[in-house]
């Protein structure tokens, strides 16, 4: 795990201080903070057992590129709203050519342009949820994928009790493949159902509850902040399994609790809840299916909750703005660069608590 923390610092700093995000930030009259090395025991600097100079440097560094790109990246919490799904965010005042400039050096850190899976066979996939056409689409890229040649392994949907929503209108979209649906995970069951040919289960409470509608009492976060404004659905596990025509059992599809109440569950959570229920394994290589402007976010995610603490190797893929999952607008773009700036940042959190207090085997 030590060595899988210093290559987490190492690829979190490439990304988060690259030339594209220098001339990003410098776009709206930012400037990424410079390399400190403090020496301890210089006018009152500490070491940090476990962390290089350079390494405790980064850490601090980040935070600050974190305000930053949060006080010009975020157009989901505007004028101190609340935080809103991505189709209801805002739009700002650019011109022509700071679009054009945005989505130029958005695509350099890795937004924008797609590329194919790195290996012809992986142990296992995750096909990811999110918003309303996102399951389906991502689904049938999936399928794309494997139809092309490429091996997934036991499949996996994963997908939380997002409701769906009406503004703008979800449910006549997704009538065509989840008639009837209520969430997310009832989106996931339908993608995998029309785009792979599969067939569903019985819902299982892997929570032990037998419904949704009151708060889950086995659920990890009961004791903290926002949990009275915590819709009773976010609080449960739930799982079904998938059945290829022969009748063997392929995959499932899961639902996640949430562990930031009053919100739903995000990324990093279906994440944790796959990881504890297909025990993976040191070496096993696992092909996550996205959108390209979720790659980078989502790619530090699975980097921190699988390769770091199980040893997987983490492939992230995502279909392409030709796919009309999500529009490529200056808005959009700044907002998945933030949420990387973010998961990057807890990234270096995880590798950090590592490095400081690495496992006994090690």
């Amino acid at each position: 795990m030590v060595e899988r923390a210093a290559l987490a610092f190492s690829l979190v700093e490439s990304w988060l201080f690259s030339e594209p995000m220098t001339e990003l930030f410098a776009e709206f009259g930012g400037k990424l903070p410079e390399k400190w090395y403090p020496v301890p025991g210089d006018d009152g600097v500490e070491a940090v057992k476990g962390l290089s100079p350079a390494q405790a440097d980064v850490m601090r560094r980040a935070v600050v590129v974190e305000n930053m790109a949060a006080a010009d990246f975020d157009f989901r919490s505007v004028d101190g709203k609340q935080y809103g799904e991505r189709s209801q965010a805002g739009v700002a005042d650019f011109d022509a050519e700071r679009r054009e400039r945005v989505a130029r050096l958005a695509d350099q850190l890795g937004l924008v342009t797609p590329r194919p899976a790195r290996f012809s066979r992986y142990d296992k996939t995750l096909v990811l949820g999110a918003g309303y056409r996102s399951p389906q689409l991502r689904s049938r890229y999936a399928a794309q994928v494997q139809a092309a040649g490429v091996d997934l392994g036991e499949l996996s949907f994963l997908g939380s009790p997002r409701f769906l929503i009406d503004d703008p209108a979800e449910l006549p979209v997704v009538e065509g493949f989840a008639p009837g649906a209520h969430d997310e995970f009832d989106l996931m069951m339908g993608a995998a159902r029309t785009e792979f040919g599969l067939t569903t289960g019985e819902v299982t409470f892997l929570c032990g509850c037998v419904a949704a509608d009151l708060t889950c009492p086995a659920w990890r976060h009961r004791g903290a902040d926002g949990v009275e404004k915590t819709p009773p659905a976010y609080t449960h596990e739930r799982q079904v399994e998938l059945f290829d025509r022969a009748g063997h059992m392929v995959g499932s599809v899961l639902s996640a609790s949430t562990s930031r109440p009053p919100r739903r569950p995000d990324t990093s959570d279906t994440f944790a809840l796959w990881a504890r229920c297909a025990d993976p394994r040191p070496g096993q290589r696992v092909l996550v299916v996205t959108t390209q402007m979720f790659v980078p976010f989502q790619n530090f995610d699975g980097i921190r909750r699988l390769n770091l603490p199980h040893g997987v190797e983490v492939d992230t893929v995502g279909l392409g703005a030709e796919w009309g999952d999500r529009l490529e607008t200056a808005e959009n773009l700044l907002q998945e660069t933030l949420s990387a700036v973010r998961s990057g940042r807890r990234l270096l959190d995880a590798a950090a608590e590592t490095l400081m207090c690495p496992p006994r085997a090690e």
